[in-house]
């Protein structure tokens, strides 16, 4: 599945893309995600990991990247984002912790918390699925 992305933190706001792939059975699914996006014409942020879900509950754990801009360097750091979702998407809580960034003058990116909206279609690849509602 893919979709657009929209978040909200301390940095400013943010739109991109998010893509997923699941494998789902009864009422979990274990699976993949990436995404990409721009945060106020500043830089690009970029993250890509594995996620889980249990019902309407979900978690998504995985590397992120901060591209530099004028004011910090590159960081790139650790992606823990527990989220619900719904139908059609998914409505969370993305916290960034930074731990590595280049040498340089200016700082790094520090601690995020952004509230993140994702909206999907999900499209069933194979099989047939047995859960009440579809997994993002």
């Amino acid at each position: 599945m893919i979709g657009p992305l929209f978040s909200s933190s301390a940095r400013g706001s943010g739109l991109g893309l998010e893509a997923s792939l699941n494998i789902a059975d009864d009422i979990h699914a274990l699976g993949v995600f990436g995404q990409a996006q721009r945060i106020e014409d500043s830089h690009t942020r970029l993250s890509a990991g594995i996620q889980g879900n249990f019902m309407l509950l979900g978690l998504e754990l995985g590397v992120m990247h901060e591209t530099e801009s004028r004011t910090h360097v590159a960081t790139t750091g650790l992606q823990i984002a527990p989220f619900f979702s719904f139908i059609y998407g998914s409505l969370g809580l993305r916290l960034g912790i930074p731990l590595f960034a280049t040498e340089d003058q200016r700082p790094r990116y520090g601690f995020e918390g952004a509230v993140v909206l994702s909206l999907k279609l999900p499209v069933l690849l194979g099989g047939t699925s047995v859960a009440a509602f579809p997994h993002l």
